[in-house]
């Protein structure tokens, strides 16, 4: 054969191989792990390596140990909100809860919540609206060769998942389907095999993809398999941690994370398939030793850290294993999706930053956001946990509560004073300040919904009499656990 015709034929392979690489590069695909209230120390993984008390002494989550061993463990990252149909559409869209109105779950807005309090909360959507562009929508009018698919809770109205630009999902679920019994306890395993089959799918036909599993574990109410509470009974407690129902749910939950990553395996797109793992909010409080959040001061629906710091890893092609104590939330996952995949741009008004750079390891790495602070807004009652109308501002160490119902501020600084026990305002006045203008300024340039006083209330017909004692314990004692 002659060496013309050889060396052509090598050239033409190794175009075809590198081309091949080129486009794989190119094209990674990107599974997104959706957890339902499960809090930043209630896995055992350790959230943050100065923190004993951020994983679980009782609780075992080894597929996401070992998720973590490969990934980069955020130990400030935050869920959008502190209730679960915020965040969701917060992900979906990278914007927070504030600038998109909905502040509260959906189909929540009469009753108790709402009515005879000392000040009333402002209205909010109760649908994510057809004119807010999805990623799956972003990914696919810019990568038309990517499908998109969602299984599990969606819990945000608006028609369902196919309604904003995935191609395959469960439908407009809710809490409701989260009730399921062994042998599929919270739909663990269902939505699991719904996903490895519609992954399997793509990869044979060549597809790269999307995924979400929106997962409906660890919210209440509690189910496990049989095999699985057994098991967690017959172990000896942790001196913060011992509820075996609760541990056997979220262990049940991690081995469908377990299936979800032996399946990338499997397929053989291991080295090309970004994994993002995170919690909605913070859990919910139950009758610990120790709060199940770990050292953090509340639970969900509140803004204390137990309601909004949660589990955050994300492993994939390029990332080094490690740690980032950049403080980080869910909306900025739109923003790094877009980056892995070159997009080169996400709309206008987004709010997330790219977590791309910290990712790939580059030092001094930070995220560049449209606002240099981060603002959680819940200015709603959930009466029953001592939710209570308020709004945080984060900025560099430091965060900013204001409470409406009072208009009182509380300034905690985190790095010194996680659990939030010592405020501030009254000491560091000038902090307290500027950071209350700049929440101030923020909202008003958002047009956020502020809550109004209520001329009609009634001291004695207050609904939260009955929870007054625990709404007021929540403020001053970051340890207190509902009875």
């Amino acid at each position: 054969m002659p060496i013309r015709f050889i060396s052509l034929v090598a050239f033409v392979l190794s175009f075809v191989i590198t081309s091949e690489s080129f486009l794989k590069a190119q094209s990674p695909n990107i599974v997104l792990v959706l957890t339902d209230d499960q809090g930043w120390g209630a896995t055992s993984v350790l959230m943050d390596e100065d923190v004993p008390e951020s994983k679980s002494d009782f609780i075992k989550t080894p597929y996401l140990e070992k998720l973590a061993n490969r990934g980069v463990i955020f130990s400030q990252g935050y869920a959008p909100h502190p209730n679960c149909s915020p965040s969701r559409y917060s992900i979906l869209t990278g914007k927070s809860p504030a600038l998109l109105q909905m502040s509260d779950i959906v189909d929540r807005h009469k009753g108790p919540f709402f009515e005879g309090n000392r000040i009333t909360p402002p209205p909010h959507v109760n649908d994510i609206a057809d004119e807010e562009i999805t990623i799956a929508e972003w990914i696919k009018h810019h990568r038309s060769e990517y499908a998109a698919a969602h299984f599990g809770k969606w819990h945000i109205n608006g028609g369902g998942p196919e309604r904003h630009g995935f191609d395959a999902s469960s439908g407009a679920t809710g809490n409701r389907e989260g009730k399921s019994e062994d042998p599929d306890p919270k739909r663990i395993f269902s939505i699991t095999e719904s996903g490895n089959d519609w992954m399997e799918k793509q990869v044979q036909s060549g597809r790269p993809f999307y995924l979400q599993l929106s997962h409906y574990a660890t919210h209440l109410a509690v189910f496990s398999k049989k095999s699985t509470i057994g098991e967690t009974e017959a172990r000896t407690p942790g001196e913060r941690h011992n509820q075996a129902g609760h541990a056997a749910m979220s262990q049940d939950l991690d081995t469908g994370l377990g299936m979800t990553l032996s399946k990338i395996k499997e397929l053989g797109i291991g080295d090309n398939t970004y994994v993002i793992y995170l919690g909605d909010n913070g859990s919910y409080p139950i009758p610990n030793p120790s709060n199940t959040n770990g050292p953090l001061h509340g639970w969900k629906a509140t803004l204390w850290e137990g309601g909004i710091r949660v589990p955050f890893i994300v492993a994939g092609p390029g990332i080094l294993p490690g740690r980032s104590r950049e403080p980080v939330v869910g909306y900025d996952l739109f923003p790094t999706i877009a980056d892995w995949l070159e997009i080169g741009s996400v709309p206008a008004d987004q709010e997330g930053g790219s977590l791309a750079n910290i990712l790939s390891g580059q030092s001094n790495a930070k995220v560049k956001r449209a606002n240099p602070f981060l603002v959680f807004h819940f200015p709603h009652y959930q009466l029953q946990k001592g939710g209570q109308p308020s709004t945080t501002l984060h900025q560099e160490d430091f965060k900013l509560v204001k409470f409406w119902e009072t208009g009182d501020y509380h300034l905690y600084n985190l790095k010194e004073d996680l659990s939030e026990t010592i405020n501030l305002s009254k000491i560091d006045t000038n902090r307290t300040v500027r950071m209350s203008q700049l929440l101030e300024d923020y909202l008003k340039s958002i047009r956020a919904g502020i809550p109004t006083a209520n001329t009609q209330f009634d001291p004695q017909k207050d609904p939260g009499k009955k929870w007054a004692d625990i709404k007021a314990r929540l403020v001053e004692d970051p340890y207190f656990i509902v009875p």
